[in-house]
């Protein structure tokens, strides 16, 4: 092993195997140059042998960006839910190693946000979020007996009283948005999904009028979580 000096710089020269190895070390420190022969030599040394190289470890902020650009097949409602997760999640823990975060900065973070009045659904969502990122480099399976998700309610829905279904009405009727009423009595009449009345488009109903009423009509439901849907 040796380094030597070209005009400023600072050059390394090897041999391995027989191949003879001479780079600049791009420097006009001596002791720099060693350094970087001593590593530049490691690295040649275990490729000769098949020892993989050691993947470096990113900032959370970087792995969450790497996480989020590879959700390219998920439904976009989806990826922008996690969009909106990531903010906070960087907030927290953006600045640190992945593999620095652990069981107790899980914990922590969901006293945190529910301190800030978040949903238990949605701190679940941020901390599938963080577990996704993690899994990434192999760091989740060691913590995940000690992560627990936060309970939910599936209750939260009630039946929408007479007055205060007619108050709904008089509100969208005031409205300046033509579509607001005709969507609000749909939803009424049919107990359709919002995701459901959100897909409809004017080939989707079939209407029939007499003297200016309708007389009848068919809604025809293009997406939906029933197999089939079609509404008189």
């Amino acid at each position: 092993m040796s380094v030597f000096r070209r005009g400023k710089t600072w050059w390394y020269k090897f041999t391995i195997s027989g191949q003879l190895i001479r780079e600049s070390a791009k420097t006009n420190s001596k002791t720099v140059a060693k350094g970087a022969e001593l590593v530049r030599r490691r690295e040649s040394e275990q490729a000769y042998n098949r020892i993989p190289k050691r993947e470096r470890v990113p900032l959370f902020a970087n792995a969450a960006n790497v996480w989020l650009a590879g959700k390219t097949g998920l439904a976009p409602k989806s990826v922008e839910r996690y969009k909106q997760c990531l903010p906070h999640l960087r907030d927290e823990f953006g600045k640190r190693l992945v593999c620095d975060i652990d069981a107790n900065d899980v914990a922590e973070y969901q006293r945190k946000r529910l301190a800030a009045e978040v949903s238990n659904r949605t701190v679940n969502y941020e901390v599938g979020a963080l577990r996704g990122i993690l899994r990434q480099f192999g760091l989740w399976g060691p913590i995940a007996d000690r992560v627990r998700g936060l309970p939910e309610r599936h209750d939260v829905g009630r039946a929408v009283s007479a007055e205060d279904e007619a108050k709904l009405i008089a509100a969208a009727s005031a409205s300046r948005s033509p579509a607001l009423l005709p969507l609000l009595l749909i939803s009424l009449d049919t107990g359709m999904r919002t995701s459901e009345v959100q897909a409809l488009r004017n080939r989707d109903l079939k209407i029939t009028w007499v003297s200016g009423n309708i007389a009848s009509g068919e809604v025809v439901v293009p997406k939906s979580k029933t197999r089939q849907a079609q509404v008189d």
